[in-house]
């Protein structure tokens, strides 16, 4: 007994395959789905960049506020009060024994102001940054509070002007001693 294979006719008034609407469509399709995923990356790399920025200038300010409690009796008594970076600073000179409390202020405050800014030819830590120290003043005792600003610029997508603009943006951090 032999087995007949079933012969497929062709009819010349149907397609087969697909439509070179179907394959533009398709490619339409596909270039607005790759045009979203790219619209995301941006943004993603938008928003990991000011997180990096907020890390920054939070270690910045940890940072001030570590050498004002190693320096606690200096800083109770009110010498990094009203200390900023955008002041001229010139490094101190600490003698061969060290530096004395009131030298260790001024090396403290020199130094973050050249994390901030880059001196010496090393990158900005933050774009435009600026630090700032309130508190203290004159105090006996423990349990003077503080607070250490920092200040810098990012660009930043502004609802009102429907555009980016360059706006300040702060980290605060309050302590006591």
């Amino acid at each position: 007994m032999s087995m007949q294979i079933p012969q497929v006719t062709r009819h010349p008034d149907r397609q087969s395959g697909m439509t070179l609407i179907e394959i533009l469509v398709t490619v339409l399709v596909l270039a607005i789905g790759l045009l979203g995923m790219a619209s995301l990356t941006v943004g993603s790399l938008k928003n990991n960049q000011g997180a990096f920025l907020r890390t920054q200038a939070t270690i910045l300010a940890y940072d001030m506020a570590d050498r004002m409690r190693s320096n606690a009796a200096e800083a109770i008594s009110g010498s990094y009060d009203g200390a900023t970076t955008n002041t001229t600073l010139s490094a101190p000179s600490c003698g061969t024994n060290g530096c004395t409390g009131a030298e260790r202020v001024s090396a403290d405050i020199f130094a973050w102001k050249q994390q901030i800014e880059g001196a010496n030819g090393n990158m900005a830590m933050l774009p435009g940054g600026e630090g700032a120290i309130s508190g203290g003043g004159g105090a006996t005792n423990a349990g003077t509070a503080f607070t250490v600003t920092i200040t810098w610029k990012e660009d930043r997508w502004n609802e009102t002007k429907d555009s980016m603009s360059t706006e300040d943006q702060q980290t605060v951090v309050g302590f006591t001693l």
